[in-house]
């Protein structure tokens, strides 16, 4: 017997160890829409919509929602590399350049087009905002045709309207000896016009849109006396665009443009004897998602060379002087397989004749990304050299190393591009919430009025920490 609980305990431990991998020198965050939280769909609503009154059997609801980011170091270590939360940007003729193996600065301020004795200090601050709407139509479908099969079977169209802004707050510090032509500095020397992909903004970008279309269809197996039983299929027509990766960190609405399908449970139950005054129930919601894999573009660092992107590269047969910036020919159209977005929420639920109030514990994830078929270029490129249409392929972000020999070309091959630079890793937020409101149960319609509030807990570092309240006005006619 005790093999088993070995067996068992390995089987809870393994993925918790595998989960607690953070990711660092990321180019790409999928953030998580406001919207997406089961707890605020069902909240207050799913006593009325399963068990809708009148002649139109349909029923309303409106929920707009704030969500905001809060501080936390470890992110912006998912955008930097080598664990740090800032970075040492210094020229050749200084004394932070590398000598004898020893790291004192991280990015070569030359690879920025910055003079070789500049010195200076960036660091980062990932910051989101989100604000929107969600509304919601459900109709049974007994309405139209009350046979056996159906009559429990209902639709629901839910869509989402949404406003991101995401900030990375890029920051410089200790400059010293600035460039007297542009780039001065590093905030200029992250926003080259040169640069066709991959710049570091230096404030907001914003984008609103409706998010998507979610449809459900789905059957309400049991729904009297404190006990529900709710079952729905998913399909997801994603409306917004997909990320633009001329910036770093650029604001995505909903998921990235990708069709979902997938499938949801509601489970409710009574857990006092007597609820004539006040019933407590148990609850249980879970919804899992599978996104579909598209066509996008992003931008890659070369194989355990973190932010090689931002490095100069050559062409074969360049003339003087015409290096080019690494994220121009390091930024690919790519298949981007995406992952399985699992939302589980469970807790308590205490009701009267006409108020409910709920608190809880959930969690919120998904997997890795996965990226391939990259697209290729037919310009043969390598890191630069000292001379024009020579290579230095020992180079990193922080060191020029010496041509390579004989001034050999060494090009730079699709198998040298670390796919996973560009992939979102996978992520698990744990949540707790609250939330209550009142519910009005008339003869033909029932109405709700509420409020809640979450804040999300991430066990990783590719996902940013947030807080999110709502407002909901619903009803059944």
């Amino acid at each position: 017997m005790k093999k088993y609980y070995v067996l068992l305990l390995m089987f809870l431990y393994a993925p918790a160890v595998y989960a607690n991998r953070n990711a660092y020198s990321r180019s790409f965050m999928f953030t998580k829409p406001g919207y997406y939280n089961i707890v605020t769909e069902q909240a207050l609503w799913h006593d009325i919509v399963y068990n809708k009154k009148g002649h139109v059997r349909g029923g309303l609801q409106f929920i707009p929602f704030f969500q905001r980011s809060i501080d936390l170091n470890r992110s912006a270590r998912y955008f930097l590399f080598d664990h740090k939360t800032e970075l040492v940007v210094a020229g050749d003729a200084t004394n932070n350049r590398n000598t004898l193996n020893i790291p004192l600065r991280d990015i070569r301020a030359e690879w920025l087009n910055l003079p070789s004795d500049f010195q200076g200090t960036l660091s980062i601050n990932p910051r989101q905002q989100q604000f929107g709407f969600i509304l919601e139509y459900s109709q049974d479908l007994k309405r139209w045709v009350d046979v056996p099969f159906i009559r429990d079977m209902y639709i629901s169209i839910i869509m989402p309207v949404a406003s991101v802004s995401n900030d990375l707050n890029l920051t410089q510090s200790q400059i010293s000896n600035e460039g007297e032509t542009f780039p001065q500095n590093i905030i200029q020397a992250f926003n080259q016009p040169s640069w066709m992909w991959g710049k570091i903004a230096t404030c907001k970008k914003k984008r609103t849109e409706v998010a998507e279309i979610k449809i459900l269809l789905g059957t309400s197996y049991e729904s009297k006396d404190y006990l529900q039983v709710n079952y729905n299929s998913i399909i997801v027509i994603p409306i917004a665009k997909k990320q633009n990766a001329e910036y770093l960190f650029s604001p995505v609405v909903g998921n990235n443009h990708h069709l979902g399908i997938g499938a949801a449970l509601n489970i409710q139950a009574l857990l006092n004897r007597n609820p004539q005054k006040v019933a407590f129930c148990f609850f249980l919601d879970l919804e899992s998602t599978l996104l579909i894999r598209n066509r996008q573009y992003r931008t890659f660092d070369l194989r355990d060379k973190p932010w090689s992107r931002f490095m100069q590269m050559n062409t074969l047969g360049a003339e003087p002087n015409t290096n080019v910036p690494g994220v121009n020919l390091l930024t690919r159209r790519a298949t981007i397989k995406p992952f399985n977005v699992v939302d589980f929420a469970m807790g308590w639920r205490t009701k009267t004749k006409c108020a409910e109030f709920e608190a809880g514990w959930g969690i919120w994830g998904h997997g890795y990304e996965r990226i391939d078929h990259l697209q290729e270029t037919d310009t043969i490129f390598g890191i630069a050299g000292t001379e024009p249409g020579t290579t230095a392929s020992r180079s990193t972000i922080g060191q020029q190393a010496p041509n390579d020999p004989n001034n050999t070309f060494v090009p730079i091959t699709l198998f040298d591009i670390d796919a996973q630079s560009a992939a979102n890793a996978g992520a698990l937020n744990f949540r707790v919430f609250f939330s209550g409101g009142i519910i009005n149960i008339g003869r033909q319609e029932d109405t709700v009025l509420g409020a809640g509030w979450s804040i999300d807990l991430p066990y990783k570092n590719s996902m940013l920490q947030v807080w999110n309240v709502w407002i909901k006005l619903g009803g059944t006619f």
